[in-house]
């Protein structure tokens, strides 16, 4: 179970440098440390895109939250991430 939230706190590290790179403006072809940090986000934050783009919202919601967004999706995946590391934590005895 250790191993298991270990890995979820990484996944979540590498969200939370995802969205700082892009608000600091580090473009995506910096160097290749940043290459692998975009590329691998994407691809953790693939389930994030498909549940919003799931969701059953009219045309207004959508522009309004901007659900197709680069925030709304990174945020979104950060704390699905989250909350599954907390329910893998309850119940946990020591």
């Amino acid at each position: 179970m250790a191993l298991i939230r270990t890995v979820l706190a990484l996944i979540i590290v590498v969200v939370l440098f995802h969205i700082g790179m892009f608000y600091g403006g580090v473009g995506r072809d910096t160097n290749g440390l940043t290459e692998a940090v975009y590329s691998l986000a994407e691809l953790l934050e693939a389930p994030a895109r498909a549940v919003i783009d799931y969701l059953p919202l009219t045309e207004e919601q959508k522009t309004a939250g901007g659900a197709n967004g680069f925030y709304v999706v990174v945020f979104g995946a950060a704390g699905g991430y989250f909350i599954l590391y907390l329910l893998l934590g309850i119940g946990r005895r020591d």
